[in-house]
């Protein structure tokens, strides 16, 4: 767990009125991954990136803020059946800060890490 990256969303919590967080996915540099349901979609599950950089200094984080949209808009014009579908980026107030959340769908099976570590032993990549 990264020290400087606080825990952001409970569970249980509602954001942008419709996604109830699950549970806590995953987490990395520039944020943490939330399972939720999307209220306005019967519960259907969905996955949400928060994005919270581990940045220093406004011109790192106007850097990193621009790849999280660009990398937003690019999901929205991919169309193929294995890579999840964009549903929206969106913005909550919290602690006087705006956060970005970018959604998708989510798509159930094994990790990509899961799926290496269980390919390691036979050579494989």
């Amino acid at each position: 767990m990264l020290p400087s990256l606080a825990k952001t969303f409970d569970t249980g919590k509602i954001l942008g009125g419709r996604y109830r967080i699950l549970r806590e996915l995953g987490h990395g540099g520039f944020g943490r991954t939330y399972l939720a349901q999307d209220l306005n979609r019967f519960n259907e599950l969905c996955v949400l990136k928060e994005f919270a950089p581990q940045v220093q200094g406004n011109h790192a984080l106007q850097k990193a803020e621009e790849l999280f949209e660009r990398e937003a808009g690019v999901l929205y014009r991919l169309q193929h059946p294995q890579i999840p579908q964009f549903r929206e980026l969106f913005q909550v107030q919290q602690q006087d800060k705006g956060t970005l959340l970018l959604v998708q769908d989510y798509v159930e099976g094994q990790t990509y890490r899961a799926l290496l570590e269980a390919r390691r032993p036979q050579g494989l990549r």
